[in-house]
């Protein structure tokens, strides 16, 4: 998922290590690689024929390694995704791992792929594919050579369900590079209240539209980047509360960095889904902490991993009044308190959310 640009900033980490990474994808999207990441090999655009035939050559060439790989049971998936993966297998038979970002299809491909090509595998756990699809996740980690996730709450969380294979998932961090995220003019303590992420339930911008009505007149305007499929509820929330919210719509990265840098506190108020959907640790927080924001968030999910006092304000997740709360705190504030704040905060991601450290703690953990 290049769409996804902690995956193609760990690409570019990768090769800046020395490594030459080939880069698996199961379909093709719609957005072409992002600069600097390798070009992709899609598991899924060869014709049934052609992969037919690379799996019988397989057959011939390896046939217990092959017959594993089709036998191979649990995680889902078929023989046919065997035969789809057989000309990766073929063309990377020198592989010495494998590694997935999602615990779900991606992973059981990686196991397959590694089957196929004698190497280990290992996978990344996120989010929704922990916390509403868990698919034999504990499998995978049995099976896999290590797991990652990308939070001790997660971590927590799989453990809890997984015991017997909890001393082999490891926590590293999303991270953000603090070079690319550099703040370019001053901070503005009187910018607007940014929030960044889908328009979906899990992010809580409901909560924040009734806080921002709460707070008029008392907190600046409140802008949030993003599309899905909440936006219908939060325009209504917004017509019928009189909040000064204004939704943007999906920007571009280059865009949402600009209007980062244009605000003066960064929000995102994490709640529990009805359906359990959750975030995990917000990548976006990190870019904003990372630009010198202040923060406010909820003690939910990761993020109070992330947000201490000296970098932002925790509230209880689903309590628009005390969010309104903080943020009519934070923006009674002094100026140069808020700004120290945020220089705190970027100082925590270049230590603890630094794309360069986490990815090589990741390469530190494939096998040599």
């Amino acid at each position: 998922m290049l769409s996804e640009t902690f995956v193609s900033g760990e690409l570019r980490e990768l090769r800046r290590l020395g490594e030459d990474p080939a880069l698996v994808a199961i379909v093709r999207g719609a957005d072409a690689p992002p600069p600097g990441c390798p070009d992709a090999r899609y598991a899924t655009e060869l014709r049934a024929g052609e992969q037919l035939l690379a799996l019988a050559a397989l057959l011939v060439r390896r046939p217990l390694r092959t017959l594993h790989a089709l036998a191979r049971p649990g995680f889902g998936g078929s023989a046919r995704d065997v035969a789809a993966l057989a000309p990766l297998a073929r063309e990377l038979a020198g592989a010495r791992h494998v590694h997935a970002h999602f615990a779900d299809r991606p992973a059981a491909l990686a196991a397959r792929l590694a089957a196929l090509t004698g190497s280990s595998f290992s996978f990344t756990a996120h989010a929704w594919d922990v916390f509403t699809g868990w698919d034999r996740v504990d499998e995978k980690l049995e099976a896999a050579a290590f797991g990652v996730t990308v939070c001790e709450y997660n971590r927590r969380y799989i453990a809890g369900r997984a015991p017997e294979q909890a001393d082999k998932l490891e926590v590293v961090v999303c991270g953000v590079d603090p070079g690319e995220f550099r703040r370019s003019r001053p901070y503005d303590p009187d910018g607007p209240l940014v929030a960044v992420g889908r328009l979906v339930e899990q992010k809580g911008f409901a909560d924040l539209v009734q806080a921002a009505a709460i707070g008029r007149g008392r907190i600046p305007q409140v802008v949030i980047a993003g599309e899905g499929p909440e936006r219908a509820r939060l325009e209504a929330l917004i017509a019928e509360s009189g909040a000064d919210v204004r939704l943007a719509g999906a920007l571009p990265h280059a865009q949402i960095r600009a209007l980062y840098e244009s605000a003066s506190a960064a929000v995102l108020p994490c709640v529990v889904a009805v359906d359990g959907s959750r975030d995990s640790m917000p990548v976006s927080l990190k870019e904003a902490m990372a630009l010198e924001l202040p923060v406010v968030g909820t003690n939910e999910v990761g993020i109070p991993e992330m947000v201490g006092p000296d970098r932002g304000l925790l509230v209880p997740p689903g309590d628009p009044e005390a969010l309104a709360a903080a943020l009519i705190d934070l923006h009674g504030r002094p100026a140069q308190e808020r700004a120290a704040m945020g220089k705190t905060g970027r100082a925590f991601v270049a230590e603890r959310c630094n794309l360069r450290t986490e990815t090589a703690r990741l390469r530190a953990l494939f096998p040599l």
